[in-house]
């Protein structure tokens, strides 16, 4: 039997000195690409999908936009300020999908909470506690609806591997095996992510049995 599936990788394409918003000084940073690959045995063997460049700071690891790189300090201040404004919208968003689909809104269990914060932090490389992650799930709308027309509204923050993390997610969360209900929703969130019907289905095909 032939096992196949995919990987995204982080290759390094270049380096250099930027003004990192985090650190508030010069820094080294790796110029990373993320591209994602069909695998046999779990060993990468051709090239699926690109994804956008980002910039990483080589001091405190945080990441950015590739045009960090020709900012200066006071501009690099703003992109922080709107980065963690838009970080802390993504993520509540991610709360919400998660218990969604986990049918979880009102009484949160220790093993969906873990799902959340690793997703959290895959997607925004922010670590986030329990109580916020309780707090954000609390504070959200209580209507499917509502939730995804914010799903719909913070996709145009999302790189194409950021809306393939947030379905990957939301389907993870789910239980097993797929409910049709439950199908239907994960379709209906790529959908208002903007992805692509044969994404969506390649992530749903692979990601459904996990």
């Amino acid at each position: 039997m032939i096992v196949w599936g995919t990987k995204i990788t982080d290759e390094v394409v270049g380096t250099g000195q930027f003004y990192c918003p985090g650190c508030m000084q010069d820094r080294a940073y790796r110029l990373r690409r993320p591209k994602k690959w069909g695998c046999i045995y779990w060993m990468p063997i051709f090239p699926l999908q690109e994804f956008e460049p980002y910039v990483e700071c080589a001091a405190c690891n945080k990441t950015y936009p590739e045009t960090a790189r020709r900012q200066d300090a006071a501009s690099a201040q703003q992109q922080l300020h709107a980065q963690r404004t838009r970080d802390g919208d993504l993520s509540r968003m991610l709360c919400e999908v998660m218990s969604l689909m986990a049918g979880e809104k009102n009484n949160l269990s220790p093993h969906l909470c873990g799902l959340i914060a690793n997703a959290v932090w895959r997607l925004l490389k922010i670590d986030m506690p329990p109580d916020d992650i309780l707090a954000a799930i609390a504070a959200g709308a209580d209507e499917p609806e509502a939730m995804l027309r914010n799903v719909q509204q913070q996709a145009a923050s999302l790189t194409d591997s950021g809306k393939e993390l947030v379905l990957r997610a939301a389907i993870v969360a789910a239980p097993k095996p797929l409910t049709e209900s439950k199908l239907g929703l994960a379709i209906e969130i790529s959908r208002r992510l903007g992805m692509t019907p044969e994404r969506a289905y390649a992530t749903l095909t692979e990601f459904s049995a996990r």
